[in-house]
């Protein structure tokens, strides 16, 4: 080993002790969503985000997204420098530099008030930088701010107003909801309050007090739909009809049916749903949620707030407030690329985003930008955007800079620098505290800007109390009140929804779960992290479902070609049961060029991950579009996906699909109400006996209980455990192999009809048998036994004889094929070592790893607790996993304490092993799902049991 010194400090930090950690709460906005945060640091450096457990919003969840935002901190491709292009020729610039041209140029720009000078954010709800906005535009009163985003939801805010006279945003409250019915919309993953949603969600699937029933209809497969106990698969762009059926059958029941407008005839399935929901509906009015996602028309929205207002649902689950992160008088993207084109704009400020890569592609904002005499670009990195500008200036990530969010309720909270900027970035804050001649620093204006929304001066302590709590409690927006008297244009709306265009194919243009608009392309834990059901990853691709396919001609992996107007772009074809027919969904946010060494650089010859969709959207076609050509090209491609990963070989594939419903046991509210205990009767073997005394735990020992019923396979707590764990990327190529290295995976089983499937999720790690055959096959003893129960590895023992992963019957071991971390000690992999939890070790080549119950955890709450002199108390250890979960769905503790969660959860009725009667006795064990289906639609709901295969197998 290479010598290494280790320095102390000289005059140690008042109240730091060196390797202990500390906790700081913050706030980040994630292309407009909210995220409520907990960071843990080690001397100095953030390692770990959880969700703030304080605030309403989170209550200590989090999500994939927020999770993996602490690589991007880390990332050695962001920006580190200021440059100016002139011509051909790029220069390094400092601050000092560009502070000079910034007086001098908009110096001279104030003569004409700013004349010519436009500037594009992101929408935010910053309440600093909105209040440094109109700063500017007090200096500069002819200029003019425009907004974008790549995944607006521009078309609620308009359907509100449309209905209620006003920009509202809407809340709901799913916990006080019997029956949710969502149209396109996907309230438990990328909304803006999904953490919020995913609670409430878990709380109505408590099948003990009474379970909610969830409708979905979308085209293309969401967490929502998944987790929903009746999804229609249907056309985006037969969505509104659909609405307009449930909103003509609602005021048929209440005798005020309207024969005005003849409604299109939907298919026989979509109107037995249709049926089904408006019974739910009318029988639980004023408990019943009615959402519609941004994809739609504001038509669409306006018919749902009339809905929830008809069905009394408004102010009781449904609830309309301000929005704030409308800007006054902020123009669109559309009319900043008019104007530019028209050479009315002389100098263009550009903060954050990337829109030269996700605006739509026929604004052709790209040559717009170089007609642009001075364009200033503040980004992360010099990605597609920087390039364009004459100025790029390095920003510094949300956890190096102070600012403020708030959430999709209104509460106030504040964001806080958890680590000096490392690479020389400034804030959107203080770039433009330069250009509005604020002298403040950003710590004053933001507490300046958070004080005056809250009615006066915060004292030095209440400013210390919100930056540790991280929000202002009683905050929050009120509620509008709005009555359906104002909703008086009903008959226009749905004839709008009747006239719209109509035909088959269509192409939906969705973010993606892993990158989302693109901003997280050079973060490898999100490109490796697979997709929730098509198991994909490194990735994008065109889903179709396999009747689609097989009227185009077109099978698994074919290149297809998707042209609309004189844009084209070729994409493999992915078969995904559950797909709507005629539909064709399309994952935003890939084939960057300007990413990095992870998502693609072309400057650096790395090659884009996936293919860029934006060319074919249009500012009018922003959401899905039927004015397109699919052809098939011909070619082939092979895909990189964890899909049947992990078995042994095709006899244990041909077993995993016979026996899918003893490893995932479901049954019906119904079935629960009168056989309680059905999940125990899935599987029946002889009694299990042991070949020799088994050991007894007289102090901790720990387990674990996954509830089914509320997992939705959201993915976060994949990401949580590579986080806490220092997980390895292994690459595209490496996972084709099979050779991905995550502790816990997700297995998906699709069951029923291939067009319209119901799905099941089920998250496998290691289960601690306390009979584990690995333990028995292991010749050097590396995996042993503790005296609490876990199942330890011992990694300098390890020669790698894999025994221990044959012998697995959960194929949860993971191999180090080869030395994912060798390049970690390298000077550009620098900045990277900085992400590394000190509390684990990281793994070499030829060492088999796997879940550990995050044994560092519990030795940490251990070491706490003797100094204390007391017991661990219950629930005081969080396995990463559990701590990330937003649905609650993860238990973890002390089964020889029979009255902690874990210990009550393995006596529940639903509880069963998984491959129990293999005698292994695992420490892990699930909690069944239970559905419940519509009597009307019950004999479609399908649901895993022992007798009926799945048509899929697992990943």
């Amino acid at each position: 080993w290479e010598e290494e010194k280790i320095v102390p400090f000289a005059m140690r930090p008042e109240n730091r002790i060196p390797g202990e950690a500390e906790y700081f709460a913050t706030s980040i906005e994630i292309a407009g969503m909210p995220r409520h945060l907990l960071a843990t640091c080690y001397d100095g450096r953030p390692v770990k985000i959880e969700g703030n457990p304080d605030h309403p919003s989170s209550r200590g969840a989090s999500d994939a997204l927020s999770q993996a935002t602490i690589l991007d901190l880390y990332d050695p491709d962001r920006s580190d420098a200021l440059r100016q292009t002139r011509g051909r020729q790029s220069f390094r610039r400092s601050w000092q530099e560009f502070e000079e041209f910034a007086e001098q140029h908009f110096g001279a720009m104030e003569a004409s008030g700013g004349d010519g000078l436009r500037v594009l954010v992101e929408p935010t709800s910053s309440l600093t930088v909105q209040a440094l906005l109109r700063q500017l535009v007090e200096r500069f009163s002819k200029a003019v701010i425009h907004t974008h985003s790549a995944i607006p939801r521009d078309n609620q805010l308009a359907g509100a107003k449309l209905a209620c006279g006003s920009s509202f945003r809407t809340r709901y409250n799913l916990a006080k909801a019997n029956v949710i019915a969502t149209f396109d919309e996907d309230l438990l993953g990328l909304h803006p309050d999904a953490l919020e949603h995913s609670r409430g969600f878990a709380t109505g699937r408590e099948p003990r007090v009474g379970m909610s029933r969830i409708y979905s209809a979308e085209s293309q497969f969401s967490i929502t739909g998944a987790a929903a106990d009746h999804r229609l698969p249907i056309r985006s762009g037969d969505i509104g009809l659909l609405l307009a059926h449930v909103d003509a059958l609602v005021r048929q029941e209440l005798s005020e049916r309207d024969q005005s407008i003849q409604l299109p005839i939907l298919s026989s399935d979509a109107m037995k749903f249709a049926e089904a929901m408006v019974i739910d509906l009318l029988a639980n009015r004023g408990q019943a949620v009615i959402a519609v996602g941004p994809s739609q028309p504001p038509t669409v929205h306006a018919l749902a707030f009339e809905l929830n207002a008809l069905l009394s649902n408004v102010d009781k689950t449904v609830y309309l407030l301000e929005d704030p992160t409308i800007i006054a008088k902020a123009e669109s993207l559309a009319e900043l690329v008019e104007v530019t084109n028209r050479g009315q704009v002389d100098t263009l400020l550009i903060l954050g985003g990337n829109p030269a890569y996700d605006a739509p592609g026929n604004l052709k904002l790209a040559a717009a930008i170089a007609k642009v005499k001075t364009s200033i670009h503040l980004g992360r990195r010099e990605d597609e955007t920087s390039v364009l500008c004459t100025w790029h200036l390095p920003e510094t990530h949300s956890f190096e800079a102070w600012g403020d969010v708030r959430s999709w309720d209104g509460t106030n909270c504040v964001s806080q620098p958890l680590i000096a900027p490392l690479l020389n970035g400034r804030s959107a804050i203080e770039v433009l505290a330069l250009l509005a001649n604020d002298q403040r620093d950003a710590q004053q204006i933001v507490r300046d800007a958070v004080s005056r929304s809250l009615s006066g001066n915060l004292s030095s302590e209440a400013w210390a109390k919100l930056l540790h709590d991280g929000f202002h409690i009683g905050s929050e927006l009120p509620v509008e009140k709005v009555g359906p008297t104002l909703m008086t244009d009903r008959q226009r709306w749905i004839q709008a929804i009747v006239d719209a265009p109509r035909s088959s194919p269509e192409l939906v243009y969705v973010p993606s779960e892993s990158v989302l608009d693109g901003r997280f392309a050079n973060n490898g834990w999100l490109q490796e992290i697979p997709g929730f059901l098509t198991k994909l990853t490194w990735d994008n691709a065109a889903i179709l479902s396999p009747k689609t396919a097989e009227q185009l001609s077109v099978q698994h992996g074919s290149v297809v070609k998707l042209q609309a107007g004189s844009s084209s772009v070729e994409l493999p074809a992915f078969l995904l049961p559950g797909q709507a027919e005629g539909s064709i969904g399309v994952a935003l946010g890939y084939g960057r060029k300007a990413a990095g060494k992870v998502g693609g650089d072309q400057q650096s010859g790395v090659d884009s991950v996936g293919v860029d969709v934006n060319p074919l959207r249009t500012s009018d076609n922003l959401h899905f579009t039927s004015d397109f050509e699919i052809t098939a090209t011909g070619k082939k491609y092979e895909f990189a996906t964890t899909q049947d990963h992990h078995a042994i070989d095709t006899v244990g594939l041909e077993e995993t699909e016979r026996r899918v419903g003893d490893l995932v046991r479901e049954g019906t509210f119904k079935e629960y109400q009168q056989h309680p205990d059905f999940a125990e009767h899935r599987t029946h073997h002889p009694p299990l006996e042991s070949l020799w005394e088994e050991p007894k735990y007289e102090g901790y020992a720990w387990g674990m209980s996954i509830d089914l019923n509320k997992c939705i396979g959201c993915n976060a707590c994949m990401v949580a455990c590579q986080s806490e764990n220092n997980v390895p990327i292994v690459g595209k190529d490496q996972v084709a192999k099979g050779r991905e290295m995550h502790w816990i995976r997700v297995d998906r089983y699709f069951q029923g009809d291939v067009e319209n499937p119901s799905v099941a999720t089920q998250p496998v790690a290691c289960h601690h048998c306390e009979n584990a055959p690995c333990e028995q096959v292991c010749p050097v003893a590396a995996t042993v036994h503790s005296d609490e129960g876990l199942n330890d590895m011992v990694y300098n023992r390890c020669i790698g004889t894999r025994y221990c992963a044959n012998n697995c019957p959960y194929k949860v071991r993971r191999f180090n094929f080869l030395d994912y971390n060798e390049n970690l000690e390298e000077a550009n992999r620098e900045l990277v070592q900085l992400v590394v939890n000190p509390e684990v070790t990281v793994r070499s080549r030829g060492v088999m790893e796997k879940c550990t119950y995050c044994v560092q955890r519990i030795q940490g709450v251990k070491i706490d607790a003797k100094k204390d002199r007391r017991p661990i108390a219950d629930g005081e250890v969080k396995t990463a996993c559990q701590q990330a979960c937003p649905t609650q769905a993860i238990e973890f503790g002390d089964l020889n304490d029979n009255q902690s969660l874990v210990a009550l959860s393995h006596a529940d009725s639903r509880s069963y092993g998984m491959l129990s009667e293999l005698n292994v006795k695992p420490r892990t064990k699930y909690l069944a799902r239970v559905r419940n289906p519509s009597p009307l639609l019950e004999p479609a709901a399908a649901t895993l049991d022992t007798h009926h295969g799945s048509d899929h197998g697992h990943s």
